[in-house]
């Protein structure tokens, strides 16, 4: 069975074995779950121990020994929600908090005009500034995404926020990759627009431009590096670039 969902919950790879091993076991002791998982007895031991401040694991006492429990799967919803609280008690802390951070530390410090973000999570990181300092487009230059392919998820959500802000993506891309995924406009959905420039047309790099930033995308296996430059002269002249082979690309 497929739990891998545990672990995009919070839950450790050994504390979805564990837990599942109760499942399978019932009530049981701590030297059983030990054989049913071939995990060390010590990590067992904080595998459970961790479980039950989730409220995932209960235990019973037998004749002076302890049998462990697996909480009903349903618990799982309930440790679900726990979390979604926190969170958002968090956000409403960091949207009281972020205000008097800008106004004590913003104007004492020089603005950074440029980022490097490494990594699935830095490629996360810039596109969700996408979201939020895009002036109504997104516009793509070059080598083709691998995004849908690496992080599916989060590219779907992503995919849709964008749709939802009313997003125009327009893309430029050699000819030979109209067959790909993200040149369709069945996946991209709706404000999506793409145009195919010439063969010789070589861009090693994705490049994206929005608000006052460009950043070039360089794939490295299934490894990103995005380069960002926040300047808005820099920003609006690759935008004329962008609009003058836009007027020469082919639909």
């Amino acid at each position: 069975m497929d739990l891998s969902a545990l672990e995009r919950m919070g839950l450790s790879r050994a504390e979805v074995r564990v837990y599942e091993a109760l499942l399978r076991l019932g009530s049981t002791s701590l030297g059983k779950v030990v054989d049913e998982t071939s995990l060390r007895k010590s990590t067992v031991y904080e595998c459970i121990k961790r479980l039950q401040d989730k409220g995932l694991v209960s235990y019973v006492v037998k004749d002076s020994m302890k049998y462990f429990e697996a909480s009903p799967p349903e618990h799982l919803l309930d440790f679900v929600n726990e979390k979604k609280k926190e969170l958002t008690l968090q956000e409403k802390q960091l949207n009281a908090l972020i205000p008097k951070l800008k106004s004590e530390f913003g104007s004492s410090k020089p603005i950074a005009q440029a980022h490097v973000y490494l990594g699935v999570e830095g490629f996360k990181t810039m596109r969700r500034d996408v979201l939020r300092n895009a002036t109504g487009e997104l516009l793509l230059i070059g080598a083709i995404s691998r995004e849908d392919e690496v992080m599916p998820i989060f590219y779907n959500w992503w995919n849709h926020e964008r749709q939802a802000n009313k997003i125009k993506l327009k893309f430029l891309i050699k000819e030979s990759a109209r067959k790909r995924a993200l040149a369709k406009k069945n996946v991209r959905g709706k404000h999506f627009y793409a145009k195919f420039l010439p063969e010789d047309f070589e861009s090693p790099a994705v490049i994206n431009i929005y608000g006052d930033r460009v950043v070039d995308v360089l794939w490295k296996n299934n490894e990103p590096i995005c380069f960002m430059l926040i300047n808005k002269d820099i920003a609006d002249s690759y935008r004329k670039y962008f609009n003058y082979l836009w007027k020469t690309a082919k639909r």
